[in-house]
């Protein structure tokens, strides 16, 4: 693997694309960033890790703390309320921190892939598999019933899709966006997870 290189993982909710990003980082032995950037976006917007936790990779984008942009509040300068866009600018700048603190490391969602897409060495990979598979796996991993699971694959994958729609301009989850699609049903983690340090070399 080369110096300085970024591994960005994009995945449908249930493919098991965070495993894959624990996994890669235990071979390889470089860190690995999924809700560890919740305490530092949170710590720079001066907002709660609860408040971040509920807005990223959330498709609401008109409107602050419920309150539709245009409003006024009166003796609050516009500029000290926190909009989606300007919690996805911190976001951002989070990601160029950590990527330029390390030598490599990888990243899952937040459209680190696209952030990051002027990095010399930055690999960005997308895990998805069908719903029937994702649904088995997260009635066995979060222990919720078929019905849930279905539900919230729907709901995740379009809000995902859509913020990373919205504030990248880029379709989620087109095959020209990335580097490799990997459809994890097939491969099982550990393969996946092969099949992305081999590509990486």
């Amino acid at each position: 693997m080369k110096k300085n290189t970024i591994i960005c993982i994009s995945r449908e909710y249930g493919s098991g694309g965070r495993a894959v990003g624990e996994l890669l980082s235990e071979k390889l032995g470089i860190p690995f960033y999924d809700k560890e950037i919740l305490s530092r976006v949170a710590k720079e917007s001066d907002m709660s890790e609860e408040f971040v936790k509920n807005h990223e990779e959330s498709a609401t984008y008109s409107h602050i703390l419920n309150v539709p942009i245009g409003h006024r509040f009166p003796g609050v300068e516009t500029e000290e309320i926190m909009t989606p866009e300007k919690l996805f600018m911190i976001q951002a700048k989070v990601i160029h921190e950590l990527a330029s603190e390390h030598d490599s490391c990888i990243f899952v969602g937040r459209c680190a892939d696209v952030v990051l897409k002027d990095h010399e060495n930055c690999y960005s990979f997308f895990i998805h598999s069908p719903v029937k598979d994702r649904i088995k796996r997260l009635v066995e991993t979060e222990g919720v019933s078929e019905r849930q699971a279905k539900k919230m694959i729907k709901q995740t994958d379009w809000e995902r899709s859509s913020y990373h729609n919205y504030y990248t301009k880029q379709k989620w989850g087109d095959p020209g966006n990335y580097d490799l699609m990997i459809n994890s049903a097939r491969t099982g983690i550990e393969k996946a997870a092969k099949i992305i340090i081999d590509y990486i070399g």
